[in-house]
């Protein structure tokens, strides 16, 4: 295959390292919970081909040959099941195994975590909606149907401790509050929220495909965003509906809300499940970490998968569930953890200049603690 093949054919298969790149692509894409079909896989292949500099596009059934050529990755490729109401049958109603002991105990850590001693209460959830499911991770799913989307979970305990989602205040919050495009909320429940349907891809999906023009057109409106959240200041440190702040790590955890950042940052180098001789330098962490930053409106985990774009713009910051204020290193710190594992090179690097000034210090200091947590 050369750049001088004659204009006006399709292709029926990609280069060897094409093919290899979207294999890669899928791969990845499928770790983080996106149900992959045939239209994900043409769009991505079709955009490496024209990235590459050929003008042409794909036969339509260019998927299909795909799949046949990768058997393997076809059989994974399946869709997720509608998820069931029927509760999971708990230790008391039959002897578990030691593996599922294990998942029961650390489901309870993981509620643990987000509520303390007091979860909210489970509740019966209402029928799920039918439709084409886009996402799917543990206990979280999204589900598309019409114009509109439904993100939901079938955990007992729901999206929080309230009858609606944070998210779904959140979004009306930067609704009314800034120009940063989300989608409007259609309704929500204690399980779930559904809103409009934005079309596009995740940036993750499209950053290997963008050209440098719109890679640097997309970060410098993703800057002008962060810079109107950061304009909106807080007197607490908490999520919008009264909800504790949250951090997001392997075992997210929440607490608060709090009324200073002594408050926020003591807690914060305390850990769960750990005895206080075992964590080192609590003092020193609080001291560096400081307690004269602004309280800003944040985002609180805005990544590659969170951000939708389309045509080489931004169309839809997503996931706002963690919002709300927090100090204003915050939202740094997670941002380089959330978009610096795409491409270091093209991305990574770059990604400081999205702010005003560098928190690089309190990157580190909060490095450290998540590893305590």
């Amino acid at each position: 295959m050369s750049n001088s093949q004659p204009s006006g054919l399709l292709q029926q298969q990609l280069s060897a390292e094409q093919e290899r790149q979207v294999l890669d692509w899928v791969s990845k894409e499928r770790s983080c919970g996106t149900v992959v079909g045939k239209e994900l896989i043409h769009w991505f292949a079709e955009r490496i081909i024209r990235r590459d500099g050929f003008k042409d596009g794909l036969v339509p059934d260019f998927a299909d040959g795909f799949l046949h050529r990768h058997p393997d990755l076809a059989k994974t490729l399946v869709i997720a099941p509608q998820p069931s109401h029927e509760r999971p049958k708990t230790e008391k109603a039959t002897r578990l195994g030691a593996y599922d002991r294990l998942r029961e105990r650390m489901r309870q850590d993981r509620i643990q975590a987000l509520f303390g001693d007091s979860p909210p209460p489970s509740r019966q959830p209402a029928p799920y909606p039918e439709g084409d499911i886009i996402y799917h991770c543990n206990d979280r799913y999204v589900v598309r149907h019409g114009d509109a989307v439904t993100k939901y979970t079938t955990s007992p305990n729901g999206m929080g401790a309230n009858d609606h989602p944070s998210e779904a205040l959140a979004l009306r919050f930067v609704k009314a509050h800034t120009t940063i495009p989300v989608p409007n909320v259609v309704g929500s429940d204690w399980d779930r929220i559904t809103m409009e349907y934005v079309e596009g891809q995740t940036l993750q999906q499209a950053w290997p495909v963008l050209t440098p023009d719109e890679r640097s057109d997309i970060l410098a409106q993703l800057s002008r965003y962060i810079a109107q959240m950061r304009a909106l200041g807080g007197i607490h440190l908490g999520r919008l509906d009264g909800q504790g702040v949250v951090v997001p790590s392997i075992m997210t955890r929440s607490g608060g809300p709090f009324s200073t950042l002594m408050e926020l940052h003591d807690w914060l180098v305390r850990p769960p499940k750990r005895l206080q001789s075992q964590s080192m330098y609590w003092h020193q962490i609080t001291t560096q970490l400081g307690a004269e930053y602004p309280i800003v409106f944040t985002h609180g985990d805005i990544a590659t998968r969170n951000i939708l774009v389309r045509d080489g713009r931004i169309v839809a910051l997503l996931d706002w569930e963690f919002a709300g204020w927090y100090p204003e290193y915050w939202e740094y710190v997670f941002a380089l953890r959330g978009m610096d594992n795409v491409d270091w090179e093209t991305l990574g690097r770059h990604l400081p200049s999205l702010f005003a000034k560098r928190y690089d210090l309190e990157y580190i200091l909060m490095g450290f603690i998540l590893r305590l947590s």
